[in-house]
C-alpha cells in the first residue's frame, strides 16, 4: 500500500477529515476536493481514488503527476507557485474524461502533452519557462482543438525562459497591470507563493539584456542565505 508519508499531505487531509493520520481507506476515497501546500511529495494520494479536484501551492521539484494522475475521476489539476517540471505523466494515461489543467508559475518548458488529452478543457501556463516550441506552436494547436490556454505575453515569457536557461530559477509575471517576479519550487525559499516582487517594465527589459543573477537582488533573503554569492546553490 502507498504510505502518505509526506508530512504536508498528512495536515491537508487532517483538515480535510478532522482528525490526524492514519486515515482508513474509507476516509480517503471519501475526499473529493483536496488543498496541499509546500509538500515535496505526493506519493501516495492515489489511495484518494474519488479526487476529483487537486490544488497543490508552493511545492518542490520532486512533486510528481504520476502519483494523481491515475485517478479516474480527476477533473481538475492546479498546481501553482512550484517546482513542477514535467508533464510527461500526463500522456500516460487514456483520456475520456474532461480535464482542466492550471499550472502557473512551475517550472515547465514542453506542454506537447497536453495535446495527447482530447477532452483538456482549460489550461493556464502563464508564469512557466516555455520553450520556443511549445509557446509559438503546441499553444496554438491546443487552441485548434478548443482548449482555452492562457500563457504570459511575449515580454515576461522571454525573461523568464531567459532566466531559467541560465540557472536562475526566478519567473517573471503579470500580476493585474504590474510585473511582478517569483521563485517557484523550494530552490530559493521554502514558502515560494509567498514573496512575490512588483518591478516595472524597464527593470524586465533590463534583466532580459543583463546580468540573469541580477534577478536574485530583488529578494533580499536570498542573498543574506549565500554570504559571498549571489545565487544559492540548489
Amino acid at each position: 500500500m502507498d504510505e502518505l508519508s509526506d508530512p504536508a499531505v498528512q495536515t491537508a487531509l487532517k483538515r480535510h477529515l478532522g482528525h490526524a493520520a492514519p486515515f482508513s481507506e474509507k476516509e480517503l476515497s471519501s475526499v473529493e476536493d483536496l488543498h496541499v501546500r509546500h509538500a515535496r511529495s505526493l506519493f501516495g494520494l492515489n489511495r484518494c481514488s474519488n479526487l476529483e479536484v487537486l490544488t497543490v501551492v508552493g511545492c518542490d521539484a520532486a512533486i510528481d503527476l504520476a502519483d494523481v494522475i491515475m485517478i479516474e475521476r480527476l477533473r481538475s489539476l492546479n498546481v501553482r507557485d512550484s517546482g513542477l517540471n514535467s508533464l510527461d505523466a500526463l500522456a500516460e494515461r487514456p483520456w475520456t474524461t474532461t480535464l482542466s489543467c492550471y499550472i502557473p508559475r512551475n517550472c515547465i518548458t514542453d506542454v506537447t502533452p497536453l495535446t495527447r488529452i482530447p477532452r483538456l478543457q482549460n489550461a493556464d501556463l502563464t508564469g512557466n519557462p516555455l520553450s520556443e516550441h511549445s509557446y509559438r506552436k503546441v499553444v496554438p494547436a491546443l487552441r485548434e482543438q478548443g482548449t482555452r490556454v492562457l500563457i504570459s505575453d511575449e515580454l515576461e515569457w522571454k525573461l523568464t525562459r531567459h532566466l531559467h536557461e541560465q540557472g536562475v530559477p526566478v519567473s517573471c509575471y503579470k500580476k493585474k497591470d504590474a510585473f511582478a517576479l517569483c521563485r517557484p519550487g523550494m530552490k530559493l525559499t521554502e514558502f515560494p507563493d509567498f514573496g512575490h516582487v512588483e518591478i516595472q517594465e524597464k527593470e524586465v527589459e533590463s534583466l532580459l539584456h543583463g546580468n540573469p543573477e541580477s534577478a536574485l537582488r530583488f529578494f533580499p533573503d536570498v542573498l543574506e542565505s549565500a554570504p559571498g554569492s549571489a545565487h544559492r546553490s540548489p
